[in-house]
């Protein structure tokens, strides 16, 4: 007979260890896509670059032209020899953006020389809200003329009716020498004259005479029939004329001494491009 079995019992098996998972690194993805952005980046950067000095590029164009255009304007409205030295500065903004509003903001014009009649001197020109439309006025337009001493002397004839042995520039006045021959003596006589605007030119009228150190009011001797009559000449005002040799839209509207020059300032204020008074110069007052 055979013996029974005898069940074995099984080993005890203890928990399954826990399996922790392990971490996979991210896959890294292919540059591609940054290396693209990159190089969008540098093309946008060297457009950009590009952009910026044409700018620059075409405003100092549009500078250049400008000023050459003003410089021929100016030729041509104050009867200029074309050899003149005339330099033209329309200031250190940008051209094409002033442009874009319509106007240059201000405008510098240095003329040498600039002649009236027989004398000559140097002209400093400023202009404001200089529009591109002709059509349209300036803002504001002054002139400085300035005549040095020596050209001063040119219009000897203009301050007096008689001979004159000297001028000199001298107080804010202009002192113009002459001589009277008295009872065989030769008397120096000085007077001082003073420059001042008017009838589009400038007027010379005696304010103070000199005999040796003794000052003398001209109104005072204006006043006396007897020395009227013997200095009427050397009393009476005169007139240089320049508006004869300026555009009509501009008037002479002040004369001074400053040191040793005589200066003029000419205003245009409100005056278009295209006016013909810009183009027909002006006419001198009838003499009586």
């Amino acid at each position: 007979m055979a013996e029974p079995i005898v069940p074995v019992p099984l080993p005890s098996v203890g928990p399954s260890p826990s399996i922790e998972p392990v971490e996979t690194p991210p896959t890294t993805p292919p540059p591609r896509k940054r290396r693209r952005w990159i190089g969008v980046l540098i093309a946008l950067v060297v457009v950009a670059a590009l952009l910026v000095v044409g700018f620059f590029v075409a405003d100092r164009y549009a500078k250049t032209y400008a000023e050459n255009y003003v410089r021929e304007r100016i030729v041509e409205v104050l009867k200029l020899d074309p050899a003149s030295d005339v330099e033209v500065d329309v200031g250190t903004g940008s051209v094409l953006l002033q442009a874009a509003l319509g106007a240059l903001d201000e405008v510098t014009v240095h003329v040498d020389p600039i002649t009236f009649g027989d004398i000559s001197g140097t002209a400093v020109i400023s202009a404001t809200k200089v529009p591109l439309d002709s059509s349209v006025p300036l803002e504001t337009l002054d002139i400085q003329v300035t005549v040095s001493e020596e050209n001063v002397k040119k219009l000897s004839s203009f301050m007096s009716g008689i001979d004159l042995t000297s001028i000199e520039l001298k107080n804010q006045l202009i002192r113009v020498g002459t001589e009277f021959d008295l009872f065989f003596f030769t008397i120096p006589v000085s007077v001082d004259l003073n420059p001042t605007a008017h009838d589009g030119g400038i007027n010379f009228d005696p304010v103070t005479i000199l005999l040796g150190k003794d000052e003398i009011s001209v109104a005072d001797l204006r006043s006396s029939p007897q020395f009227s009559a013997l200095a009427g000449s050397l009393l009476a005002s005169r007139d240089f004329c320049v508006a004869e040799f300026l555009p009509q839209a501009l008037t002479v509207k002040k004369v001074e001494i400053v040191g040793k020059t005589l200066v003029l300032s000419i205003n245009g204020d409100g005056t278009a491009l295209s006016d013909p008074a810009l183009s027909t110069l002006g006419t001198c007052p009838a003499s009586g």
